[in-house]
This record gives structure tokens, sequence and C-alpha cells, in this order.
């Protein structure tokens, strides 16, 4: 029987919540379900009522992580009360190693220091816990990031090794044959750059502006609903739904603006719109100026509206310097560190480490 590995994420999962994190944690359990292995996700029941209702009535009377669904090739157990009972779920799947997605959530963490079950922390936040710095020396941990800031981050906290490992973004899924003419915002969250983006959409009336997606957790605080009805207003502004094909949306799209104003782990649309030739228009906060690299313009994050407008302005009215971008923007995508098989070699070689292969 082939070895098995359980993935653990910090909140919900796959399809209620399609987060960043989210979606890496099924390529990567998707991955190794692919070299043999047998995958497994535990997660968060969705934060509604009746879904937690349903959670509680299973666990009473079947027992914790009893509810379960499938996404794709594998089996994705969920449960209310989430890290508390995860040696239950551990002890039942018994599998070779854990992959922890890590995203602030220090009760999870402690949980599986505690445990110490042969464990690949994948960290995806740039805020590093503390907990990391107190190891047990006998752990059996290794340790992942999507990026150098993160993995900068983490050395302040920990003298473990820690190494950069991209998200998995297999090209098919991002290259377009033609572009648009678009300003594409994914997510227009305020941490995200959503007072800005609505500004500079607000002085930009020539100029049409696809809005896509949002965390749907969110949707009721009162910043994000400012936001919404200010973009609302714009007559320039087409907001839409979630998609699960990016390649929809690159179509249309000249360029990506993404004015963050948190540091941002790593900046996975910015990467994937590289892989479709879409320059990206970014704030320089956390690790998007690594993961833009030449695909694209950074702008300080205190500069004036005027300085947005003017670099996306650039993108319209130069077509050598966009086509010049443009090129730039797949050439950084076709970097060796961000190819799908020097990711996948270095997921194997933990692996087989924490297999004890």
């Amino acid at each position: 029987m082939s070895e098995k590995v359980l993935s653990i994420v910090p909140r919900g999962y796959l399809p209620a919540l399609t987060g960043g994190l989210e979606i890496c944690a099924m390529e990567t359990i998707e991955f190794f379900i692919e070299q043999g292995y047998q995958g497994a996700v535990a997660a968060k029941c969705p934060p509604t009522f009746w879904a937690t209702v349903k959670s509680r009535i299973a666990r009473r009377f079947k027992g914790p992580f009893s509810l379960t669904h499938k996404v794709k090739n594998h089996q994705v157990y969920t449960d209310f009360w989430h890290p508390n009972a995860l040696s239950v779920l551990i002890n039942k799947l018994n599998p070779a190693f854990l992959v922890c997605h890590v995203s602030m959530c220090d009760d999870l963490l402690q949980k599986l220091i505690d445990i110490n079950y042969p464990t690949l922390f994948y960290i995806h936040t740039r805020e590093i816990s503390p907990l990391f710095g107190t190891l047990p020396h006998n752990h059996r941990f290794v340790f992942a990031c999507e990026s150098s800031f993160i993995k900068a981050q983490f050395q302040q906290v920990s003298n473990a090794p820690i190494d950069v490992i991209r998200p998995i973004l297999p090209p098919e899924k991002f290259q377009i044959s033609t572009s648009g003419d678009a300003i594409l915002v994914i997510n227009p969250h305020p941490k995200k750059g959503g007072r800005l983006i609505a500004e500079i959409a607000r002085l930009m009336p020539y100029r049409s502006f696809l809005i896509v997606g949002g965390w749907a957790n969110t949707q009721q605080d009162q910043e994000v609903i400012d936001v919404e009805q200010a973009l609302e207003k714009l007559p320039n502004v087409q907001r839409e739904a979630h998609v699960d094909d990016m390649r929809t949306v690159f179509s249309r799209a000249h360029c990506l603006l993404m004015p963050c104003v948190v540091a941002e782990a790593y900046g996975r649309t910015a990467a994937e719109a590289l892989i479709a030739g879409i320059p990206v228009v970014a704030s320089d906060q956390g690790a998007l100026p690594e993961t833009v690299g030449d695909g694209g313009i950074i702008v300080g994050i205190d500069a004036p509206v005027a300085r947005w407008i003017e670099q996306l302005e650039n993108l319209f009215n130069d077509n050598d310097f966009y086509l010049t971008l443009s090129q730039r923007a797949i050439a950084t995508s076709q970097q060796d560190v961000r190819q799908a098989t020097y990711i996948q070699q270095q997921l194997l070689d933990h692996a087989k480490y924490l297999s004890g292969k």
C-alpha cells in the first residue's frame, strides 16, 4: 500500500475558500498523489452557521473530522474545532508525514509542535510565529516558504534551515494568445489597496477596469463595503466574481494593478500574470518586487496617486515599452526556480527526508 500524506490548512478549504494558500495546498497534495502517495487535507468547516451546526452534530455522533468531501483526487476532512482534534485524524490515517500550510495559526502550530510528527511547515505569511524560535531540539520538522522575503523574516525568529519553494504554477493554466485593454485587479480588499484602486479608477474614467474576486469571509467588513460602494459608482469599473480559469480574465487585461498596502508574502496573482505576458504595476510591499522582477513596474506605496496613473498610462501610450515589459514578464516567469520541475524536486527531496528514505 502506498504511503499517505496529510496536508493541513489553518482555515477553510476548496471549494468554499479559494485563496492563494488553499490553491497552493491543493496543487501540492495533488503533486504528491501523482508521485504515488495517497493524499488528504484537514481543514476547518466553512464559517457559516449551518456548516458549524452540521459539523458539531457529526462530531458528536461520529467523532472529529467525520465530515468529508472530495476535491480532485484527494479527500478533505473538516471539523469545526480544527487543531485540537488533529491527533485523532493523524492516528486514523497514519501518514508518512504532514504538510502544514502556515498563516497566522499559533494554535495549530503549537499543537503540531507538541505532537512532533514529521512535518513540512510551508509558510505563507509575513508574520512569523515566535513558536518557531522555541522548537524542541529533537524536532522532526523541515521548513519552506514562498519567497526570499519570508525567508529573511523567518531567520529573524529561528535558526532552523528554511528553503524557498515557490507555488507550482503550470504555464498552460495562465498562457493566453491575445490580451485586452482593461486594467485588471484581483481582490480589491483594503489590504490589497482597495481605496487606492477606487481612487485611481475614479481619476482614469477613460480607462476600463476589470475587478475580479475577493475574500468571501470579509464581505461584511465595513472597510470592504466602503470600497465596494466606491467602485459601484464608477461606470468604467466592471466588477466580477472569482474565476477558476485565470485565462478568462488575463485575455481581457492590458496590465495587472496590485497596489498592496501590507507586505505580500509572495504575490501569486502577479506570478500568474507574468506567465501570461501581462505587465504588473505593483507596490513595493513585501515580496512583490521579488516576484514581479523585470516583468513590471514597482511604485512606492507612499507615492501620490498621480505616480500610479503615470505608470499605468505609460503602458498604454508607449507600445514599445509595453511590448518590452511583456517579453520581460514571460522571461521572468521562465526562471529556473519558478519552473514546476524545479519546485517538484524540492518537494520530493523534503518528502524523502521526512519519510526516512
